[in-house]
């Protein structure tokens, strides 16, 4: 008893001086300082602090605990999982916060070190790395150096590529699969959907060589091999200049089946890649033009080309002096007794009605049947069928008197027929003659003096009797 009332008393005696108590040591270094009273050997005397243990039941049923009190729990049969002890859920330590038991350690299972830099896991929660200003940066080598979700996502370190569906990407970047480019959520100051940037100082992408600006090609086993081509570049080989060029090539070859360039203000090739003219097609029967709606042959341009293979515009069909063009009258109501009044020399209007017109400027007043014509040069042919049934009356002659710049020129006609029954006869007059402008001309046929008949009895026949102008090319 004198024995442990001594070694309390310097224990009380060394904590009243130093505010420091030690245990197995005479300079503790904290408010409570126990050392090992044999730090070291083979001893088997056991050492150690040895906390109060209590069941589950006991703590939950402590009162007036002060914060940072430690205990063991060393059973959870007796009590409730409730109130202060809602953490208490198996053996170990606890210390109190205040409120309630917190655990200071789990089982051992649980101390196992399970970073990603010694052993695979799994998050329990959602996490989120705010970086700030602080960077985060991976270094590898690998082929496969870093991969989200198998192939979703792969860096190729020892490459410097990136696949996408792909662990092994071929070049920087390699999609796999379909893809979408949503130009429609780049903001309104964003002016271009994707930049393709093809010159740089040092490297001559993009110069007039076999580089490709994209490339879609089929890996099958039949057919291997590029199938179209879109190219883009500049047309000087060594030096970036103004002669900026798109192109688009279709099957194995290069062949540039379109191509445009920016030289002389722009120009398209088709099967050439120098083009001469803003839209240049080179082949054999290059063009054919289908579903074309009718023109209009009066106001409509002719299209023609010239002896290098030039399109050229030339004005409209009824417009040009070198095609002739027609206009036809026709006689629709029998004259009957016609010319019965008219004297040796005499005319008399042909009441025709105009059937078609292609002559641009030529009019017709259908009341009077005159003819206004522009000018130039007619072939007119005018062509007549008669019944004669006049006693003593075997020979008709008729005239026209055809307009000339200025007067007229009389053109005859004879017909022989028999007399005193109904007899056909009929002839053409044609003459080629040179009119101004607005120069007017009624349809008339006259009573030659070559003929033997007068008076009634001739009939001039409907839709027979016509007359046909042609304008002549110049």
């Amino acid at each position: 008893m004198k024995k442990k009332i001594t070694i309390v008393s310097a224990l009380l005696i060394s904590g009243i001086t130093f505010s420091q108590l030690g245990i197995n040591t005479s300079s503790p270094k904290a408010t409570l300082d126990i050392s090992a009273k044999i730090p070291t050997g083979t001893t088997t005397s056991p050492e150690g602090l040895l906390i109060p243990q209590v069941n589950r039941e006991r703590a939950q049923s402590m009162t007036g605990v002060a914060l940072s009190t430690m205990i063991y729990v060393n059973e959870v049969s007796t009590g409730s999982q409730s109130g202060n002890a809602v953490n208490i859920d198996n053996v170990g330590y606890y210390y109190f916060n205040g409120s309630v038991w917190i655990r200071l350690s789990a089982d051992t299972s649980k101390f196992v070190d399970k970073s990603i830099y010694t052993a695979d896991g799994s998050l329990e929660a959602n996490r989120t790395v705010t970086q700030g200003a602080n960077t985060l940066a991976f270094t590898g080598n690998a082929v496969n150096a870093f991969s989200v979700d198998g192939s979703t996502l792969s860096v190729d370190a020892a490459n410097d590529r990136l696949g996408v569906g792909t662990t092994a990407p071929e070049v920087k970047l390699h999609v796999e699969g379909s893809s979408i480019l949503n130009a429609a959520r780049t903001v309104s100051s964003t002016k271009n959907a994707l930049d393709i940037n093809i010159g740089q100082n040092g490297y001559s992408y993009g110069n007039r060589t076999d580089n490709f600006g994209i490339n879609i090609a089929s890996r099958s086993t039949v057919g291997t091999g590029p199938v179209a081509r879109i190219n883009f570049g500049d047309n000087n080989v060594t030096t970036a200049g103004s002669g900026k060029y798109l192109s688009f090539s279709v099957g194995n070859e290069l062949n540039e089946l379109m191509f445009l360039t920016s030289s002389n203000s722009g120009r398209v090739g088709i099967g050439t890649s120098a083009p001469t003219h803003k839209l240049h097609v080179n082949g054999t029967n290059p063009l054919r033009l289908q579903g074309l709606s009718a023109g209009n042959t009066s106001t409509d341009s002719l299209m023609v080309v010239d002896a290098t293979g030039v399109v050229k515009r030339i004005g409209a069909l009824g417009s040009l002096s070198m095609i002739p063009s027609a206009a036809i009258f026709r006689l629709e109501t029998p004259q009957l007794n016609f010319l019965q009044t008219q004297a040796i020399g005499e005319r008399q209007v042909v009441p025709m009605s105009l059937v078609k017109n292609t002559i641009p400027g030529m009019s017709f007043n259908a009341a009077t049947s005159t003819i206004t014509f522009p000018a130039g040069t007619y072939q007119m042919t005018f062509v007549y069928e008669a019944l004669h049934n006049a006693t003593g009356c075997t020979i008709s002659s008729y005239f026209v008197d055809f307009p000339l710049n200025t007067g007229s020129t009389r053109i005859h006609s004879t017909a022989s027929h028999i007399e005193g029954v109904v007899s056909n006869h009929g002839s053409t007059i044609t003459y080629a003659t040179t009119v101004p402008a607005n120069r007017t001309w009624t349809i008339t046929l006259g009573r030659g003096q070559s003929g033997n008949c007068a008076g009634a009895g001739m009939s001039l026949t409907a839709y027979s009797t016509q007359l046909l102008v042609y304008r002549m090319g110049d």
